[in-house]
């Protein structure tokens, strides 16, 4: 079983890092394999919005893309995490997010209505995870997140399982006197169970 997380910090001790790491850690322990990617240590250009993958399900951008997309993939669940930028996620998680278009399929597209149904080419449905960090605002901010999240959940057919939402790091650092460290090891081994349960739902989102 491999679990794949992306950290959208470009800080890697800050507290982002280390919800996913400890995430890591509890699903390791578990019996999965993990890996955790930090997206700035890759090469990931914006979206030009070519939409040439809408028909070849191949980003014609020539950066480090490649490895991400091949994670994902691969594994058979995924947890993302960002801190929170003016009210929303940062730039770098945005770009990551944009990136994985190449995998949606356009389920519906009806001229009348304006509604555009999208669902994922990938055939593996997986749990998803998403940790969301803010330093001075309260957990009312994540709505931003979590609607990004679900979509780009959607493009890679998994689903939004879990949250470990981090309001207020200013002053309280996500470390091992948190309050919610030792339900971040948790859900890692809940992620493990939820994966070793399968009949995992499957949700195509409607964009209009």
């Amino acid at each position: 079983m491999k679990i794949a997380a992306f950290c959208g910090s470009f800080r890697k001790k800050g507290n982002t890092a280390t919800a996913l790491a400890r995430i890591l850690k509890g699903a390791s322990d578990a019996g999965a394999e993990t890996e955790l990617f930090f997206l700035g240590d890759y090469e990931i250009k914006p979206c030009r919005g070519c939409k040439v993958c809408e028909q070849t399900h191949q980003c014609i951008i020539k950066d480090d893309m490649g490895p991400i997309h091949q994670a994902i993939e691969q594994c058979d669940a995924i947890v993302v995490g960002t801190p929170t930028y003016y009210g929303d996620i940062t730039g770098l998680f945005k770009n990551y997010v944009d990136r994985n278009y190449p995998f949606i399929e356009v389920v519906a597209k009806d001229n009348q209505s304006k509604e555009l149904v999208f669902g994922s080419i990938l055939k593996k449905v997986k749990p998803g995870m998403m940790v969301a960090v803010s330093g001075g605002m309260g957990e009312e901010i994540f709505g931003c997140h979590r609607k990004v999240v679900r979509y780009h959940f959607n493009d890679i057919n998994a689903y939004l399982y879990k949250e470990l939402l981090l309001p207020f790091t200013t002053w309280t650092e996500f470390d091992e006197h948190h309050e919610k460290w030792d339900e971040a090891y948790a859900l890692g081994q809940v992620l493990v169970s939820r994966v070793l349960e399968g009949d995992h739902p499957r949700v195509i989102n409607e964009i209009s």
